[in-house]
């Protein structure tokens, strides 16, 4: 912009002086001369007019030199009365000007104002005809457009240094509002990286950082804790996933308000939470697990349904627990899944019986090659008539012949297996092995039934009835011989379609009977819809019948309702003939137990003496 404005003004001072040039050669100088041969020189006349049409140029300073030339380079005038010096005659310029054309030239003075002189070669042209009489060499003062180009410099300088402040200005702005929006970026991110987006609780990522630095504090015990949603799927799948949303919202809520200060709370993925209670022992573990339970089972309405939230705790306590966190998770998730199973909802971790979600992984593998290697046994627990003491059925109860571990019973396995597909393979080979069995033993002359025992995943499955009586007429078995045993849980995980799968089977002649009644959620409404054969009393009320009333008006009542509803009962658990005695008498259809004989192949069904029958 400077160089420009420099050159700006050279151009403009040339300009300057060409036209300056023209006035001073036209005006003056051409008319004094009167087309005068300057060859020749000039006479006293003409040089008096001259000297006369340039006194006032000169004498104002707006011309500091003045030579009148011809063509030959002879200088016949001027303004110091000199007739040497100018330009040399074999000038490129002098001779352009001598062929008629202005020639400006922008010269270095020193001694001047301003430091530089503009020269002018400018034609002499007679006013009369025309034609070029000489050369007019001029010196003219550059001071003033120096100064006009220092102001303008100045100008200049101000006008750039105003704007590149403002420049700078604004892009100092810019540069401050980018670096704040992408320093809050950095930290959205970093928080989003660590925390999870619909409860805002830290995610597992940034659980696992604060865990490792709760367990580094040597000396200090504490707790991690993993919580688990019970049945949060019906609540997906009934009422939406935007419900399920809202309830894990309020879980957390309902978490976070109940901890103390120090407490970590996180969300791990689904319906998995996570705790850490540093500087905690068992016992205010335990209390404080008690009232966040208390807490989140407080009804909370979605959609306008009133539900009831439930939670599984797991504990694993540290250093006690485990040093490493992922043991620590690990131990956590074995206590939470054993209470799954268990009645208890806070279950601290009590060494390696409890049996972890990850060996299940292996006992699903094994069992799948369990089945095609036919490990697999069934034996048999007869029930036995109260009233007659005879053998009038028998439950198939599976069992693994595990090559390394030796016979395991169903409590080793089934868990893993209700978890995953293969509760479908192993029921049906259930099925297909007690009826085989069956057939056995109804050719030796026994008509004994045989239940069988069927989970929720059975009865959900489209086609189970119609798979069932296949596998019947495969046998050529009557319906009325084989019984399925259903558990509360599997009526009450899919009511609806547990129904109708009852209603399918007994219409096909399948006896239905209700296992375990009295430790699960099924409600009396759908007993009364439901053609139900058999209830079961579960054992945890016959163990104590003698002693406990409480166990007495249960089974009571438990009798009572099902020959009400036209089912006949059976009581688990019978081990003493005082117990069974007590059941007759209360009207107890039929028992199963170790009195009468452990689970056994069916070829030894039968060979122990039955003592339980009523006098």
């Amino acid at each position: 912009m400077l160089h420009g404005t420099t050159e700006d003004a050279a151009r403009w001072g040339q300009d300057q002086g060409r036209a300056q040039a023209a006035v001073i050669a036209e005006m003056a100088v051409a008319p004094a001369l009167d087309e005068a041969d300057l060859s020749r020189g000039l006479t006293t006349e003409q040089r008096f007019r001259l000297q006369r049409a340039t006194d006032l140029a000169i004498y104002n300073d707006s011309v500091l030199r003045l030579r009148v030339r011809g063509f030959n380079g002879q200088v016949v005038f001027s303004d110091d009365g000199s007739t040497a010096g100018g330009v040399s005659i074999n000038d490129p310029a002098f001779r352009s000007a001598s062929a008629g054309h202005t020639e400006v030239t922008l010269l270095a003075a020193p001694e001047t104002p301003g430091g530089q002189v503009i020269r002018v070669l400018q034609p002499i042209v007679a006013s009369a005809s025309g034609e070029a009489q000489g050369v007019l060499e001029l010196y003219l003062p550059y001071a003033q457009i120096a100064a006009r180009l220092h102001e303008q410099t100045t100008v200049t300088y101000w006008r750039l240094g105003l704007g590149l402040g403002a420049l700078y200005l604004v892009l100092g702005l810019i540069s401050w509002s980018t670096t704040r929006s992408l320093r809050r970026y950095a930290q959205r991110q970093a928080h989003e990286a660590l925390h999870d987006a619909l409860t805002g609780l830290p995610n597992r990522a940034a659980f696992h950082e604060r865990a490792r630095e709760a367990v580094a504090q040597d000396g200090e015990p504490g707790a991690v804790v993993l919580v688990d949603l019970d049945r949060f799927k019906e609540v997906n799948d009934t009422l939406g996933h935007h419900a399920g949303d809202e309830l894990l919202a309020v879980v957390a809520d309902r978490l976070r308000s109940g901890l103390r200060p120090a407490d970590t709370l996180a969300r791990l993925g689904g319906d998995e939470f996570a705790l850490i209670l540093p500087r905690s022992d068992a016992a205010a573990v335990r209390g404080l697990l008690d009232e966040l339970s208390a807490d989140l089972a407080r009804e909370v309405v979605l959609d306008g349904v009133p539900v009831s939230v439930e939670a599984s705790f797991g504990v694993a306590l540290y250093p006690e627990h485990g040093h490493e966190v992922e043991e620590l998770l690990r131990r956590a998730d074995a206590a939470m899944y054993h209470g799954k199973r268990g009645s208890s909802d806070i279950v601290v971790y009590a060494g390696e019986n409890m049996a972890h979600p990850t060996q299940w992984l292996v006992v699903q593998a094994e069992l799948r090659h369990a089945l095609t290697r036919d490990e697999l046994v069934l034996h048999y627990q007869p029930k036995v008539d109260l009233r007659s003491g005879e053998i009038v059925a028998v439950e198939a109860l599976v069992r693994w012949q595990h090559p390394q571990r030796g016979l395991l019973p169903p409590s080793e396995f089934l868990p893993a297996v209700e978890q995953s597909g293969l509760i479908e393979p192993l029921t049906a080979w259930v099925l297909r092995r007690a009826l085989a069995d069956q057939a056995m033993w109804t050719a030796t002359g026994r008509s004994w039934a045989v239940s069988v025992n069927v989970s929720a995943r059975n009865l959900e499955k489209p086609g189970f009835t119609d798979f069932v009586s296949g596998l019947l007429a495969e046998h050529g078995t009557a319906p009325h011989r084989l019984l399925l045993e259903v558990t509360e849980t599997a009526l009450a995980a899919d009511a609806r379609c547990a129904a109708q799968a009852v209603i399918d089977l007994t219409a096909r002649g399948i006896g239905i009977s209700v296992d375990d009644f009295g430790t699960g959620y099924t409600s009396m409404s759908q007993l009364r819809g439901l053609p139900i054969a058999e209830v079961k009393i579960d054992r945890t009320f016959v163990r104590d019948v003698l002693d406990a009333p409480p166990s007495q008006a249960i089974v009571r009542a438990v009798i009572a309702l099902a020959h009400g509803l036209g089912s006949r009962v059976t009581a688990e658990g019978v081990e003493s003939p005082e117990v069974a005695g007590w059941l007759a008498q209360a009207g107890c259809d039929e028992a199963q137990g170790y009195l009468y004989s452990r689970p056994v192949p069916w070829r030894e069904v039968g060979t122990y003496e039955i003592t339980g029958a009523a006098q």
